[in-house]
């Protein structure tokens, strides 16, 4: 079973995705904020990498837009105005 929980001192934009040694090169939660690691730990941090903007690419097709149309991806809405029929491309 999975359990989200709140990390106090995480920052805007990161997220957590494990509790283990960080290996090098890796994103861990210090006391000082987020810290990259030098070495591998012998410790126990939580690892944390930093959110990925959100991509949508939208294509133009040849049909004819008869009135303004709507695209929805996930929880995002968007309202076109074209005299073409625009679709998502899902990569």
């Amino acid at each position: 079973m999975k359990q989200e929980i709140e990390i106090e001192g995480l920052p805007e934009g990161w997220k957590a995705v494990a509790y283990r040694c960080p290996l090098k090169g890796e994103n861990y939660l210090s006391s000082d904020g987020v810290q990259v690691a030098q070495y591998n730990f012998g410790n126990s941090w939580v690892i944390v990498e930093k959110i990925q903007p959100r991509r949508i690419v939208l294509e133009e097709t040849e049909e004819d837009a008869a009135t303004t149309h709507f695209i929805r991806s996930d929880n995002v809405f968007l309202n076109i105005e074209s005299d073409k029929i625009w679709k998502e491309v899902k990569e």
